[in-house]
Order: C-alpha cells, then structure tokens, then sequence
C-alpha cells in the first residue's frame, strides 16, 4: 500500500532506516512520480527483478529507486530518493506495518501532487497535460532498465 507524508526532515538517512526498521519496503520523493501509476508500474518492475534476480541493488528500496528514475545509475536513482528539508514522503509498505509508520510520520495526506518541472525536465516530456505518452515516456524508460547491461 502506498502511504503519503509531508515533513520537513532534519536527517533523512537516519529516517530512512527508521522507516525500514518499521516495515517501510520502499522510500521515494513522492512529488517525483507522475501518479500511481507511475509508482505501481516501478514497483512491479522491482517485485520482478527480486523473483528473476535482475535486480542492480540488493536492497529493495533502492532497488524501487532505480526502476522508479528508470536509470540504474545510482546517483541518478536517488534524485527520486527523500532528502533533508521539506518532503512528500512516498511510502510503500504492507497493511500490517502501517500503523508503525503513521506513529513515526503522523496522519497521511493524499498522494498525486507531483513536480511538474521536475517530470517534464527528467523525463524530457513535450506535453505533460498528455497522460498516455507522458505515462509512455516514463514507461518506456523504466522497461529499458531490462536490456542494459
């Protein structure tokens, strides 16, 4: 299940593990999605890079990262990772864990508000009020993932 949050963060890679420890299996900058989407087809991708053992990244959250930027490079991948300051913190966790985590971040709020500039710069999207080959673009880029080497 996907959790949102906006926080301001003082030291995200300290809460980065927290949120793990407490059942978080993947940690993005919600505002670097275009919609759920976007979010679910990364998550199936990485889902089946762990089954197949494609997968660039030993850990799950990172992993998500990857296919979420739809670049293996990592330093590329965690453009799309949180950072200290303010968040739209995008969260991926079980139903079970997710009390843990509204206890540590407080009540969520509802997801889809995404970066425009970023979408349209990152993905190099012409006509972002197109969804379909905006949604394509971004796809595309994420399915390519599996023909690098």
């Amino acid at each position: 299940m996907l959790l949102v949050f906006e926080s301001q963060i003082q030291n995200a890679q300290k809460l980065i593990e927290l949120l793990k420890k407490n059942g978080a299996d993947a940690i993005f900058d919600e505002s670097k999605a275009y919609g759920s989407n976007h979010i679910s087809m990364a998550l199936y991708q990485t889902t089946q890079a762990f089954k197949n053992k494609s997968n660039f990244a030993d850990d799950f959250s990172l992993e998500y990262l990857i296919r979420l930027s739809g670049e293996k490079q990592i330093s590329k991948a965690l453009m799309f990772g949180i950072k200290n300051g303010f968040n739209r913190i995008g969260i991926i966790v079980n139903e079970e864990k997710k009390e843990k985590i509204i206890q540590i971040l407080g009540q969520p709020t509802s997801p889809g508000k995404y970066d425009k500039d970023f979408i349209i710069e990152y993905f190099e999207i012409k006509d972002i009020n197109n969804r379909i080959e905006t949604e394509k673009k971004i796809f595309e880029k994420i399915a390519l993932l599996n023909t690098k080497f």
